[in-house]
């Protein structure tokens, strides 16, 4: 009995340090303002930015993008994005993600200007959230 409760110990933390050093999330540092510019696809171009800077939608934001799976490599891509979300952050660095809405039968793409491939967020209730933000 005293060896299975110390196999199953030892598991357990294992287990935890596991996910604490390999889950990590890209976007860590959280902007202070998002500007939010939408295609136009009768113009073919993007409309004039929005202004979001309501730091419990930012996070809602932040939280949501991290629940995105990131994969290396590249997708043929034949329309342009729906969203053009440029993030600044308090240091006035900047960044820039690109969503596609519906990329996929299940997922919504992504990418941004400073990580290299793609991210495909399939979490419902996380395309739900960014979708309430940016309209």
């Amino acid at each position: 009995m005293k060896k299975l409760l110390l196999i199953l110990l030892v598991s357990g933390v294992l287990l935890l340090i596991t996910n604490l050093v390999f889950s990590f999330h890209d976007f860590k540092e959280v902007p202070v303002q998002l500007e939010v510019s939408v295609y136009d696809s009768a113009n073919d171009e993007f409309g004039e930015a929005v202004l979001i800077d309501d730091q419990e939608e930012i996070e809602d934001f932040i939280q949501s993008v991290n629940k995105a799976g990131h994969e290396n490599g590249a997708y043929e891509v034949t329309r342009f994005e729906d969203y053009k979300v440029r993030m600044v952050y308090k240091d006035g660095s900047t960044d820039t993600l690109r969503l596609w809405l519906n990329f996929g039968d299940d997922f919504d793409m992504f990418q941004t200007d400073k990580t290299v491939g793609i991210y495909k967020l399939k979490n419902d209730g996380a395309r739900e959230v960014i979708r309430e933000i940016l309209e």
